[in-house]
């Protein structure tokens, strides 16, 4: 296989994985009208989107935040492959209860149980992926996040499909009917439940077979990675060792460092990460090393001078960057390795964090109570779904771009977000139901709120995606360095939905 061969190999892989990771979250938003009629008779009918999206983070960063903490000793196999047969248990799951029926509590038990542990699959998946990404060529990392968006993209592009075929009353417009005879009512809502619960059943079952091929292609990827735990270069009387689980071993040359002067574990022929034909292709994961050994022969010249240094147990080895001693005195066996990895890549954890928050703090609470003006030109009908497929679109073509329009400057990324912030008083003077008629700050223009949207999504994209592929290039432990910025941005998703109710009020929304 040729390197750009064994590229492509590593990126269609990642991008599978990245969708398989938010397909659920998806299914559940583009299936809403399905969840509003299986509620109806429950306290939950008219804000299920706003519990579902409260369960579904906070369970999210629950797990993220065992999964991040076990990191070191996990096993990636176990989990991904864990996590994706749970996905697809839970598509099978919602796929039974739209097939056959169910309503109430019953129904409403089912979708929230489905939806935690979809939340636990995903955190436990997005973990993995990422730490793995992170020692791998970049398009590894974007690929698996401009799966992530694809998904969505998909899901939002089926949505709008479904509104342009169906030409019925939605279940909600029938609901609200007062003027119709009880008997014709009845024969509508049989009806159109009947076609909205085949639908339903379709986005699922489709879905399922999708994360199906994507176990198939995380067990093609794992094959080809052959995926080991990272080993430590230490000084010995023989030059080099390298501590296995505690147990050092002799090794007659370096290896290819990190910037702890960590020795890249042997992988299997014909292992994408093997191959050195192609620097450049490579460069993505020796860029930006920062070390006190600034060369191979450096090190050499102090294994030397020190050859009668006795060699280190594991114990001995201390963190350049040590934790505050209350992680220590709580029994954090792991907090030293968090801590010193956090210090090391920060800015970029900062930049994953903020980006995220900013996104989720408008988009969707504030842009979906935008509605069209009357005196737009031109007016577009159902701007509620084309601005859901537009963010997508922009925010895969920003993931996208990342492949072309690298950066691992903070000043820039950061400059990114300040910008980014003008975006939130610029949706505030779009009209809304809240807005009044006579409210003289108001933009009158349909075509400028989606202009405004696809910013929104193609810079949360692109900052995002840019820090992810930047940060773990100066770590001492990369595989850590891409959980933590994965874990950034849950964190970051919880903080912009915190942040949306101020805005929301800012706006005259309650």
């Amino acid at each position: 296989m040729t390197e750009s061969g064994r590229l492509r190999y590593l990126y269609w892989r990642f991008n599978v994985l990245g969708v398989a990771t938010l397909v659920v979250w998806n299914m559940y938003i583009v299936s809403s009208d399905f969840f509003r009629y299986e509620f109806r008779n429950t306290p939950f009918k008219d804000n299920f989107e706003s519990v579902f999206s409260i369960l579904s983070n906070s369970v999210n960063l629950a797990a993220l935040c065992f999964a991040l903490y076990t990191q070191p000793k996990a096993d990636h196999d176990r989990r991904i492959k864990g996590g994706l047969l749970a996905t697809t248990s839970v598509l099978g799951a919602i796929f039974l209860l739209s097939a056959c029926g169910g309503e109430g509590w019953t129904a409403l038990a089912i979708s929230l149980l489905a939806l935690c542990v979809a939340a636990v699959a995903a955190a436990y998946i997005q973990c993995s992926i990422f730490g793995i990404a992170a020692s791998l060529p970049p398009c590894c990392a974007e690929g698996y996040m401009s799966g992530q968006a694809i998904a969505g993209t998909l899901a939002s592009a089926a949505q709008l499909v479904a509104i342009y075929l169906d030409r019925h009353a939605s279940l909600g417009e029938l609901l609200g009917t007062r003027d119709k005879d009880n008997d014709s009512l009845s024969l509508a809502l049989a009806d159109d439940y009947w076609r909205l619960r085949l639908r339903t059943a379709v986005y699922f079952l489709v879905a399922a077979v999708f994360l199906v091929l994507s176990v198939v292609a995380w067990a093609q990827l794992n094959t080809q990675l052959a995926l080991q735990p990272t080993v430590d270069v230490v000084q010995s009387q023989n030059g080099y060792a390298r501590l296995d689980n505690g147990n050092a071993t002799d090794i007659d040359e370096v290896g290819q460092l990190d910037s702890a002067g960590a020795l890249a574990t042997t992988m299997q022929e014909d292992s994408p990460r093997l191959a050195r034909t192609n620097q450049a292709a490579f460069a993505g994961i020796d860029a930006g090393i920062n070390t006190h050994l600034s060369s191979r022969t450096e090190l050499q010249e102090l294994a030397l001078e020190d050859a009668h240094v006795p060699l280190p147990t594991t114990a001995s080895i201390e963190p350049t960057s040590m934790a505050p001693g209350w992680l220590a005195s709580l029994g954090l066996a792991n907090a030293q390795l968090l801590y010193k990895t956090f210090a090391e890549i920060s800015p970029y954890v900062l930049t994953c964090a903020v980006v995220m928050g900013q996104t989720l703090a408008v988009f969707p609470p504030l842009t979906e109570a935008v509605v069209s003006s009357p005196r737009s030109t031109p007016r577009i009908g159902n701007l509620t779904a084309w601005h859901f497929f537009v963010f997508n679109a922009g925010d895969y073509l920003g993931r996208l771009t990342t492949q072309w329009v690298r950066c691992s400057s903070t000043r820039v990324l950061y400059g990114a977000n300040g910008a980014r912030m003008l975006l939130i008083p610029a949706f505030l003077l779009f009209p809304t139901l809240a807005t009044s008629p006579t409210a003289a700050l108001v933009i009158h223009s349909d075509v400028l709120f989606l202009l405004l949207v696809l910013i929104l999504g193609w810079s949360n994209g692109w900052v995002a995606t840019a820090a992810l592929i930047a940060g773990p290039a100066h770590a001492s432990n990369k595989e850590l360095a891409g959980s933590l910025l994965g874990f950034a941005l849950c964190v970051g998703l919880v903080i912009g939905a915190v942040a949306s109710y101020p805005i929301l009020l800012m706006a005259g929304i309650s």
